[in-house]
């Protein structure tokens, strides 16, 4: 009888899912992720993830379900008559990325084809990063870390997804331990594409008011998995005072002063000019005071525009600035013009013929009134 319903025939249907076939239903769904493949995309496991093939109700005769990626075979499974379900797991694993499938129904000589699509996802734990702003507004990672800072700071989680399909925070959150109580927690949510790299603000202050942050949490992956990942690190708040003597100018010598710069856990600074190391850089620290001066000569050439001093440490991998001195060099003003420099004014020889000839014209004129007169 369901021979007869369509025979001989090879039909496409239109795209949805669960679809009409041989007076019931059926259904191809991923059993992780529970996507339809029946006109959709679904998500597996890179290792590969069981398909369930479904009938609304049973029939009759077999049905067998062909599983087609390109034109190769990699699957079958036959829902024996009586029954309403089988499943396709043997398969080898197929490429990351997107695959175009087909699901071949054959029962008797009746064969119905319906196309979707397999995304295999490359399932790895997204990286997260802890940063923190440096004096001269750069962030700085300090993952696993302890991270000498001075003056005002921000604080960020920075998360990166690494697998090749957009994920989704379930149970993420940052937070930084404060000083000399207390603590701020900010949790993170949504969605971040694949490849993406997401930036989470948390906190903002001074270096003295914070101790150590955390970012970490689990994600869920469109393939029915999840995953996480997180690190922690710290703060090391420097003392002192580091100074400027005056304001650079084109031309001029001002002099970088470290007063008092504890605790004592850089040897060592750099001082640069728009990132580029001085005369006399590095300069180094010793006890009992800590304290360095160093000259920086500012060039007659510099270019105009904005400028920047900064006294940079070097502590475990990482270089955050302790001071920054930002200037600006001004646009060079044209020249006055104006008269010439006795008082007179120059007129040109052109020019003055006619005003003399316009003078003759006024002379002729008060004569003839004079005679009319």
């Amino acid at each position: 009888m369901i021979a007869m319903a369509v025979s001989l025939s090879t039909l496409s249907p239109a795209q949805a899912a669960p679809q009409s076939l041989l007076g019931t239903t059926v259904e191809v769904v991923a059993t992780t992720s529970g996507d339809s493949l029946l006109g959709g995309t679904a998500y597996i496991q890179s290792g590969g993830t069981p398909f369930l093939v479904t009938l609304g109700d049973p029939l009759a005769s077999d049905v067998t379900a062909t599983l087609l990626v390109g034109a190769d075979t990699v699957d079958t499974c036959t829902i024996t008559a009586g029954f309403d379900d089988c499943v396709m797991n043997s398969y080898s694993p197929l490429p990351a990325g997107t695959n175009a499938a087909t699901v071949r129904f054959t029962s008797g000589a009746t064969t119905v084809d319906y196309t979707g699509t397999i995304f295999v996802v490359t399932n790895i734990a997204p990286t997260v990063r802890i940063q923190w702003q440096d004096a001269a507004g750069t962030w700085v990672d300090c993952s696993g870390i302890g991270l000498p800072l001075r003056g005002a700071t921000a604080l960020r989680c920075v998360v990166t997804t690494n697998s090749n399909a957009p994920v989704t925070f379930t149970s993420f959150s940052s937070g930084a331990s404060l000083l000399p109580s207390g603590s701020v927690t900010v949790p993170i949510t949504g969605t971040l594409a694949a490849g993406a790299v997401g930036h989470y603000p948390v906190w903002s202050g001074l270096a003295s008011e914070v101790s150590s942050a955390t970012c970490s949490g689990g994600v869920s992956v469109l393939d029915g998995t999840g995953n996480g990942g997180g690190t922690g690190g710290g703060v090391i708040p420097i003392g002192g005072a580091i100074t400027v003597d005056r304001t650079p100018v084109p031309g001029a010598t001002v002099t970088i002063t470290g007063d008092l710069i504890v605790p004592p856990v850089v040897s060592e600074y750099s001082v640069l000019l728009d990132g580029v190391a001085v005369a006399g850089s590095p300069v180094a620290v010793s006890g009992p005071d800590f304290d360095f001066t160093i000259d920086v000569v500012i060039p007659a050439s510099l270019a105009p525009g904005d400028h920047v001093i900064t006294v940079v440490a070097s502590y475990s991998g990482q270089n955050p600035a302790l001071a920054a001195f930002a200037f600006e060099v001004a646009e060079p003003q044209l020249a006055a013009t104006g008269p010439a420099l006795d008082g007179s004014t120059l007129v040109a020889p052109a020019a003055l013929a006619l005003l003399v000839a316009g003078a003759g014209v006024l002379l002729l004129a008060s004569a003839r009134r004079r005679r009319a007169a």
